[in-house]
């Protein structure tokens, strides 16, 4: 067993754990805590990159770690599809709202054209 295997599985664990409560938040509909643990999963992808480098010049069998980068694979899988579903449904009704406005805008801008009894000025 080498040192840099056995660190790379501990780095795997932990972007697992960050994966796992990002999960936990999007079921919970905390959005606006998410950015900060994609910010953590992005700095523990970094200090993977180095190890993944030397384990690979090494010519180790990294084997093991298949099983972790699958449950890694299918949470992260899992997270990209709950998120795209919640980015189709703000989409829609975000499509509503601006009909709405567009609505809204063409009789206010209709009655300011138009003018009014009341107001003096126009």
């Amino acid at each position: 067993m080498s040192l840099d295997l056995d660190n790379l599985e501990i780095i795997y664990e932990r972007y697992y754990e960050i994966s796992r409560q990002i999960k936990e938040l999007i079921e919970r509909g905390l959005y606006e805590e998410i950015a900060a643990y994609i910010s953590k999963k992005e700095m523990i992808f970094q200090e993977s990159k180095p190890v993944v480098q030397r384990i690979q010049q090494t010519g180790e069998d990294a084997s093991r770690l298949t099983e972790l980068c699958k449950k890694i694979h299918n949470i992260e899988k899992a997270n990209i599809e709950a998120l795209s579903k919640i980015k189709n449904i703000l989409k829609d009704e975000l499509s509503i709202v601006n009909k709405n406005t567009k609505l809204a805008g063409a009789y206010t801008l209709s009655s300011q054209k138009n003018g009014s009894i009341l107001d003096f000025k126009e």
